[in-house]
């Protein structure tokens, strides 16, 4: 078996150091051949400085006189199958802005050393001083030195403000130094063979789209949307065979069953790491947890251990907690979801392009064109979320989790629905007021979020042989408990006893008309099905009926 790269970031050692390589180069050829310019937003260690480290090789060399791939590109698409003239070169400027320390001075300084360090190599003989103009200068002076058109790649251009989200003053300091900095490139457009910048959000004003006048954002293009992380095709032909490895390590370890079989690990892999698109129809493997799960046999938030986004997290969910378990508003607009100012980039944008959401469906609206429902990807970003969520949403209840747990459990048990209608009605009523959004999405996600504290597997909208269920809570004592929620927003106080009892038999009559519990009944060693009414600031009541 081919070695695993793990951190491995250089296309060349990768190469030549014989390790696994998800061919990545049909993509790198249609973008050489069809543009100049583009921008690509992923969320951080998801495999853009290894792509930028490809086009570094693909443009430096060695030449080949004879027009023909050799070394590094030889055995990928590019080298079997492409028209791709091997024989051409290019100086290059290639720039990591994510290694820039984050003070407004610190950062200009670090910015001028990177290019006197290129003067100085390349013998350009510039007097390096002013960040903006000297780029100009720099890509000016190498065109001229090689009588070639210039290579730029910027990685990570938006670090030194994605990393201070949660500082705004700061986060503004450093946008007007990069603006600077990149307002450069105008004027060098008959100098540059090809540019191509990565980072996390597309930021407004920021001197990108000023300076490089047809730059082209493929962050949200259908048919770049596997240019990172690992499709299934591309897991199955590089990492399969590790599989059966992996599965002699972990056969009878939580989750990996005793008689599971290498296509029921993949399955429980798949929960895990995959599940994040960019499109809506094509689906990545997170490319780090899955390298860290192969090396090291046991799942774990691999990804979220090497995301500093603790203060992000933080900041969003005291902001917006619901925004965590996914979009609550619905559909959002291409616009909003790709591009902010700095300092105004709202929560679920953030959180979609940070990579703590992703995108589910695509849907073309009347006058506004394409807008998009968000989901959390998998597994591993399930957990922080939640426990965000919970943490800012429950902080008011003040209980030992034990203990609350042990009430909750009870009152289903008991088969107590005036109970459990005071302690779900105790969760809604201590909701702040910018919390509350009078839907039915609000609600049940609040309550998913509340039962994920107690309930050993949690599963919203769980498939069943005829519909959905809105909420499946399955105790460690091997009780069931079938949820499902409906909601009115009727303001009248005078009739809200007399809606929410009619919303929770509507809700409970929905549960036996359509067979939600069925799948569940022979698993299960007591099977509760619970209707929840809901209505305007979660007023709620609850009714109970067992099965069997």
């Amino acid at each position: 078996m081919e070695e695993l790269p793990i951190g491995m970031q250089t296309f060349k050692d990768l190469i030549e150091g014989g390790y696994v390589y998800a061919d990545k180069t049909r993509y790198v050829y249609d973008m050489v051949r069809s543009g100049k310019a583009y921008f690509l937003s992923r969320p951080r260690r998801f495999g853009k400085s290894l792509l930028l480290s490809t086009f570094e090789s693909l443009f430096s060399g060695p030449p080949d006189p004879d027009g023909k791939p050799k070394g590094l590109f030889a055995d990928l698409w590019i080298g079997r199958e492409s028209d791709y003239d091997f024989k051409q070169t290019y100086p290059i400027i290639n720039l990591s802005m994510s290694s820039s320390t984050n003070s407004p001075e610190d950062l200009k300084e670090s910015i001028l050393k990177k290019l006197k360090r290129i003067n100085h190599s390349e013998k350009l003989g510039l007097d390096i001083t002013l960040p903006g103009t000297d780029l100009f200068f720099v890509i000016q002076g190498l065109n001229e030195k090689y009588d070639k058109k210039v290579v730029v790649l910027i990685d990570e251009y938006d670090a030194p403000v994605s990393n201070n989200i949660d500082n705004r003053e700061l986060a503004l300091k450093n946008s007007e130094i990069l603006r600077d900095f990149y307002s450069g490139f105008k004027d060098t457009d008959k100098y540059l063979r090809f540019v191509f910048v990565t980072g996390v959000t597309r930021y407004a004003f920021m001197g990108l789209s000023a300076g490089l006048n047809h730059l082209n954002d493929i962050t949200l293009t259908p048919k770049y949307a596997g240019i990172c992380g690992f499709t299934q095709e591309e897991f199955d032909g590089c990492f399969r065979e590790h599989l059966p490895v992996v599965l002699g390590d972990m056969r009878g370890q939580d989750p990996v069953p005793a008689d599971a079989t290498v296509a029921d690990l993949m399955d429980i892999v798949n929960d895990w790491y995959d599940g994040y698109s960019w499109d809506g129809k094509t689906m990545v493997l997170n490319p780090l947890s899955i390298l860290k799960f192969l090396e090291l046999s046991a799942f774990s938030d691999y990804w979220i251990q090497s995301n500093p986004s603790v203060a992000f997290l933080s900041k969003v969910a005291r902001e917006n907690p619901l925004a965590l378990l996914g979009d609550e508003s619905g559909e959002i607009s291409q616009g909003t979801l790709g591009l902010a100012e700095v300092g105004g980039l709202g929560p679920v944008p953030a959180l979609f392009q940070t990579g703590y959401l992703t995108i589910d469906k695509v849907v073309n609206i009347k006058d506004v064109g394409r807008a998009f429902t968000l989901k959390i990807p998998n597994l591993e970003v399930k957990g922080p979320n939640i426990k965000w969520f919970q943490d800012n949403v429950y902080g008011f209840l003040g209980k030992d989790p034990a203990i609350e747990m042990d009430i909750f459990h009870g009152a289903i048990r008991d088969r107590d629905a005036g109970k459990l209608t005071r302690i779900i009605d105790s969760v809604f009523a201590g909701l702040s007021a910018e919390h509350h959004a009078d839907n039915e999405s609000c609600y049940h996600k609040v309550l998913y979020g509340y039962c994920h504290k107690f309930g050993r597997i949690v599963t919203p909208e769980r498939k069943g042989a005829v519909g959905n269920s809105d909420l499946l809570v399955i105790f460690p004592d091997g009780l069931y408990a079938v949820m499902e929620l409906k909601f009115d927003v009727g303001k009248s106080i005078p009739l809200q006893t007399r809606l929410v009892a009619r919303l929770a038999k509507t809700a409970l009559s929905a549960i036996d008309g359509k067979d939600y519990w069925r799948p569940f009944q022979a698993e299960a060693k007591e099977l509760v099905k619970i209707g929840l009414g809901v209505s305007w600031r979660g007023q709620c009541l609850a009714l109970m009926e067992s099965e069997g």
